[in-house]
């Protein structure tokens, strides 16, 4: 009687061990933060009249998984297994691009979603790579992409603006702070494409 105890009492035991399973945690491109990022505010005084959608932004395949990419060498990705993207970073990229230029005010109208009046100009690009590098020493957080302004009535994109952009920090820096430096560079590329953006519309 007494072994059995014994007995049930270590399958107990093991099972409470075996609960204590490790969770995973989710970061997201967009921060929590209120407090209005410390760049150059864009040029303009006043909203372009117009109005523009943002649609989606295309997302290379190793890169389009809600896991977050580790690069480890020059043609090897990792995967995080407990430390995932909110959402897949084709949503939440474009989400993050339509909430500061909508915030930022620079058009007339700036939506989501297709609504009843159809936009003159569309907002959209691509992420060809969106990962934490961590590479013999070197590490830091690297995105890839272009941000293309097109003109609905003729088809075309009419201002690009292409960036390659690495972010260094400690090799055991936490993944929220990854996470954060991959928000500041989407924030610095989206003022200088709003930047670009007004630009060419005051001298077109």
């Amino acid at each position: 009687m007494k072994k059995t105890i014994i007995f049930l009492t270590c399958i107990l035991f093991l099972a409470g061990c075996a609960g204590k399973q490790r969770s995973i945690v989710y970061y997201t491109i967009d921060s929590y933060s209120m407090t209005p990022p410390d760049i150059v505010q864009p040029l303009a005084e006043e909203p372009l009249p117009y109005i523009v959608e943002v649609i989606d932004f295309s997302i290379a395949g190793p890169y389009n998984d809600t896991r977050i990419a580790l690069r480890t060498d020059s043609n090897e990705l990792e995967y995080y297994h407990y430390h995932q993207w909110a959402e897949t970073p084709g949503n939440a990229v474009r989400y993050f691009v339509w909430k500061i230029l909508h915030d930022a005010r620079i058009f007339e109208v700036c939506q989501l979603r297709l609504t009843v009046t159809a936009p003159q100009f569309i907002v959209t690009g691509a992420i060809n790579i969106l990962e934490r590098v961590d590479i013999e020493g070197e590490a830091g957080a690297h995105i890839d992409g272009v941000i293309d302004l097109v003109d609905v009535r003729g088809n075309r994109i009419i201002l690009s603006h292409r960036f390659n952009t690495f972010s260094a920090f400690e090799v055991h820096t936490p993944m929220n702070v990854f996470a954060r430096e991959i928000n500041n560079i989407f924030i610095n590329e989206i003022y200088t494409f709003m930047n670009k953006t007004i630009e060419y519309f005051i001298t077109e």
